[in-house]
């Protein structure tokens, strides 16, 4: 048994499954510098690798959030943005800005159960991107370079069950009651999602007009986050 088949024992087999895609590896300049199996990626101390956050509001600018499964294997259960998961080393998705775009449309279908072709390249305004490390739990870790992009459209969803448990739309005053909870305990928010939410989600909201005039193609770096 390899030994990162032995790390996946005892989780949820579509999970599992895909865990074994291979991530693009970078620098901290998000230089391509390899690719890696996902596992590999989020286990122990991790390997920086690139990442894509969703930010999808409906025309009352209202945002779509989260909560994962409970059947995922890092960061279980936690509220997060609309729609988050990774590029793979392949189909193009290597190709910076576009290949995150076509990542993110990939999973837009596979998480949200967005129909295909509703959503195009040319929607998804691409914000900024942001370096961060935060830890999952003793074995599991985040260390990507997390690429940001907007949506405006209202939008069908039938979220997938086995990535995604709740979803809700929230306006401004909403999530910060969510967040207010999360300080006190009562709910687990993903790490990312509250980077975004602090740094860039207020600028989103005043320019959701003009949202191409926030591109920004310099890496955020964050450092490491609890």
């Amino acid at each position: 048994m390899a030994v990162e088949d032995s790390e996946l024992q005892g989780y949820d087999e579509a999970q599992k499954e895909m865990m074994e895609e291979n991530c693009i590896v970078v620098d901290d300049n998000d230089q391509i510098i390899g690719q890696e199996s996902k596992v590999n990626c989020h286990l122990n101390e991790g390997k920086l690798h690139r990442a894509f956050s969703v930010l999808l509001f409906d025309s009352n600018n209202k945002l779509l959030i989260q909560q994962r499964a409970d059947e995922k294997i890092t960061f279980p259960s936690i509220w997060a943005n609309s729609c988050c998961s990774h590029p793979l080393y392949q189909n193009g998705e290597q190709n910076g800005i576009e290949g995150a775009r076509s990542a993110a449309i990939r999973k837009l279908t596979q998480e949200l159960g967005i129909k295909m072709g509703v959503i195009e390249s040319e929607d998804l305004n691409f914000i900024t991107k942001m370096h961060y490390k935060s830890r999952a739990d003793e074995k599991w870790v985040e260390h990507e370079i997390d690429y940001i992009f907007v949506v405006k459209m209202d939008v069908q969803i039938n979220p997938n069950t086995n990535e995604i448990q709740r979803t809700k739309y929230v306006d401004k005053k909403e999530l910060d009651n969510l967040f207010d909870m999360s300080n006190k305990g009562d709910v687990k928010i993903g790490p990312w999602f509250r980077l975004i939410r602090n740094h860039f989600l207020d600028k989103i909201w005043e320019n959701m007009e003009s949202l191409k005039n926030l591109e920004d193609q310099k890496v955020h770096h964050m450092g490491e986050v609890n």
